[in-house]
């Protein structure tokens, strides 16, 4: 429960948010975040929850409403202040051929060196404690591209770690991973909430560990949005909303549809 949370202590508020290009595809979103809260977003494919992180990371315009972090509109922070804010960490990050690991984690820097993009003392120390926080330590030198997926899923975490963002958005961050690392990556991003103090948004279709490790969840219904913790939706009905015209229910034994 968030009992002891006041208004103070939210890092990000949607209001009132329709998501869209040309037209609308979704609406009506209001959602808050806290410090060191993970929370997950759940809905059926293409409702809308790419859009909702690119739109809360400033890539993408959104139609109406308000995406607020810490009290200022997105679209009022200058790309570098924003980046100091929010990170953001696509479903499947391009792999270049020769990048070392080290280096692909060291752009994520960009904000805040000079114009050669020289990196200063603090910053190779931070790569080099992120990466081991990550369970990378000795990649350093490896080549990225060569990783395997859940490598370089990590190493994708730890460039966003280090962005040293507030806020860290990651779109299915384990959609193409084999169950083992699926739980390895989920615990791993709790962990951080609570020892680096981040606050973590994720979409995923894995509602059962978004049910066991997350503070809080999103879900993007056919009939409305629901925000709430896991226990507090299960009790309100939210998941069974998920799908439209479906047979599916939530099974509140299972944690699961039957």
């Amino acid at each position: 429960m968030e009992s002891y949370k006041t208004i103070e202590d939210r890092i990000l508020v949607l209001e009132s948010l329709s998501l869209g290009y040309d037209k609308v595809i979704y609406s009506n979103i209001n959602a808050h975040a806290n410090s060191s809260e993970m929370i997950a977003i759940v809905g059926a494919n293409g409702i809308g929850k790419s859009s909702l992180l690119k739109s809360i990371s400033g890539i993408n315009t959104y139609p109406s409403g308000k995406i607020k972090v810490l009290n200022s509109c997105v679209e009022n922070y200058p790309a570098g202040r924003l980046a100091q804010q929010v990170s953001f960490v696509p479903s499947q990050s391009p792999r270049a051929k020769n990048l070392s690991v080290f280096d692909m984690v060291a752009t994520s820097c960009y904000n805040r060196t000079n114009w050669l993009g020289t990196l200063r003392k603090r910053d190779w120390e931070l790569i080099t404690s992120t990466l081991a926080l990550v369970g990378l330590e000795g990649f350093e030198n490896r080549d990225s591209s060569g990783l395997s997926d859940g490598e370089f899923q990590r190493a994708a975490i730890a460039r966003s770690l280090v962005q040293n963002s507030r806020i860290i958005l990651m779109d299915e961050p384990t959609a193409f991973l084999d169950i083992a690392n699926r739980i390895h990556i989920t615990k791993l991003l709790k962990n951080i909430t609570r020892e680096e103090n981040k606050t973590i948004i994720f979409s995923t279709h894995d509602l059962l560990q978004a049910l066991k490790l997350c503070d809080k969840i999103w879900v993007m219904g056919h009939s409305g949005f629901y925000e709430g913790t896991p226990n507090d939706l299960i009790e309100r009905g939210a998941f069974d909303m998920m799908f439209k015209d479906s047979s599916l229910k939530f099974d509140r034994e299972l944690f699961t549809f039957i």
